[in-house]
């Protein structure tokens, strides 16, 4: 046997003998002198055992207060979410029954029988400006039937299925509206236009109309009811054969912002278009 090996063997023995006497001994640790030798000799590796436990004791508690600790921030997190759940879910409710409650109250407003429909769908071409309501022939939505919101016109439906219906946008080069200048009482012809709003068309040369006038429908194409909201002038020029003026409309409506809307339950000719009898209603 090598010799470090045996002198370290000899050296644990004797520890190990003397732990064994001292904790073995009925007496008190220190009340003899092979004691007290063999207490002295261990005493710095018992503190030394003693110190390791404490550590390994107190990291112990360390880690398990970090374990609790991130456990409860767990939860807290957890509920948050929940927290922002219920909330994100509120204010939506919350700004859907506003949606609702002025529909509602336009419905209420107007002589027409009006069915509320939700917005499903969009064009995915791009080419003309359409969406699709969850309502169809099932449900009385026929084409030509106007579409609104509470802030004024959205468009009109041009296709129907039995549960499904396509609505033609007022910003689509297809659709022609006849309007009227609130202020100045002029008429035109509004289309939509593909780079941005609306274009008012054939007004007289000698009109007033200005940025800012307020445009409504006419009642006079025999498809939108009389005094809807349309849009705002923002720019005026002479038209391209000078014979007009036309005029650059703002849409009332926010296109983007539509999930609800108005059907109008009135067929083409549902009107009275008599000339003259739009300032008497």
């Amino acid at each position: 046997m090598p010799r470090a090996v045996r002198d370290i063997a000899i050296v644990l023995i004797l520890i190990g003998g003397g732990l064994i006497i001292l904790f073995s001994s009925p007496q008190e640790p220190q009340s003899g002198p092979v004691t007290r030798a063999v207490y002295s000799v261990i005493r710095p590796f018992q503190q030394a055992v003693f110190s390791m436990n404490s550590r390994l004791k107190g990291s112990w508690n360390t880690y398990i207060s970090l374990v609790n600790v991130q456990e409860k921030n767990r939860l807290l997190e957890e509920e948050i979410r929940k927290f922002r759940q219920e909330n994100a879910s509120l204010l939506n409710k919350d700004i859907e029954n506003r949606r609702l409650k002025k529909l509602l109250q336009l419905k209420s407003r107007n002589e027409f029988p009006m069915l509320v429909a939700q917005v499903v769908g969009e064009d995915a071409l791009g080419w003309y400006r359409t969406f699709f309501i969850n309502r169809g022939s099932d449900d009385g939505v026929a084409p030509e039937m106007p579409v609104v919101v509470s802030e004024g016109v959205v468009g009109r439906i041009a296709k129907t299925s039995t549960d499904i219906s396509r609505v033609l946008l007022l910003t689509d080069p297809n659709l022609a509206l006849d309007c009227r200048v609130i202020r100045t009482r002029d008429r035109g012809v509004l289309n939509g236009s593909l780079e941005r709003g609306c274009t008012l068309r054939y007004i007289g040369l000698s009109s007033d109309v200005k940025p800012g006038d307020q445009v409504i429908t006419s009642g006079l194409d025999g498809i939108f009811p009389r005094g809807l909201a349309v849009g705002t002038v923002e720019t005026v020029r002479k038209a391209a054969q000078g014979l007009f003026l036309e005029a650059q409309i703002r849409p009332a409506v926010n296109f983007l912002e539509i999930e609800e809307v108005l059907v109008i339950l009135a067929h083409k000719a549902g009107f009275d278009v008599r000339p003259g009898l739009e300032d008497k209603r």
